[in-house]
């Protein structure tokens, strides 16, 4: 598909929203480092090394690089995060704290915020018992769909379309290939506004695995 453009090894699963973010992860590219080395050196312990992934992907893909809140965890903070980020990078933080400023000062004075649209396959895996949460986690990963970076600013119509098209691209490539015995029941489609759940939608299976 057109919207999925990037295929580097260090980037591939971020989606800038905000330029700031882009920045950033042209640094990332620069400095070829993976997520996992990055929230290595921000100073989190081993144990929560998935969970840090997550967070550094949500802030990159995040209109408001995180600092809305709506990706916590008990060892940073949104500023603290971002600030943390920057060192290992070596981004000079001065530069752009007008930048981080005017993300803040959106945050308090935007009534309209865009919906934000999240779509997973929902997946029976056969986890043996026991099964350590690093590889459930890891597994989970598989269920994501990615939606283009201009996915909430299409029409109704272009939004069906491009929902439909995603679902047949990760069914193609997914059915029959996750962990796990992973089993692909439907799809279903996440609509959030001001962190808050507003609208859900789900999806049968494409006809056929060969579409």
């Amino acid at each position: 598909m057109s919207h999925i453009i990037n295929q580097s090894k260090y980037t591939r699963r971020y989606q800038p929203r905000h330029s700031l973010a882009k920045y950033i992860i042209d640094q990332i590219e620069l400095s070829e480092l993976r997520p996992q080395n990055i929230v290595k050196e921000m100073g989190y312990p081993l144990k929560h090394t998935i969970p840090a992934c997550d967070r550094l992907r949500h802030v990159l893909c995040n209109r408001y690089l995180g600092l809305d809140g709506s990706y916590m965890d008990k060892y940073l903070t949104a500023d603290e995060f971002l600030a943390k980020l920057f060192e290992v990078l070596e981004i000079p933080y001065q530069p752009f704290a007008e930048d981080i400023a005017q993300i803040k000062y959106g945050l308090t004075n935007d009534t309209d915020a865009t919906p934000s649209y999240r779509l997973r396959a929902e997946v029976d895996f056969e986890f043996a018992s026991g099964a350590h949460w690093m590889s459930r986690g890891a597994a989970s990963r598989f269920a994501q769909v990615t939606l283009p970076n201009d996915f909430a600013k299409l029409g109704k119509v272009a939004r069906e379309s491009v929902i439909q098209e995603s679902i047949c691209e990760h069914y193609q490539q997914y059915e029959g290939n996750l962990p796990y015995n992973g089993t692909i029941k439907g799809y279903r489609l996440t609509i959030e506004q001001d962190n808050h759940v507003i609208d859900r939608a789900e999806y049968g299976l494409p006809k056929s695995s060969s579409i």
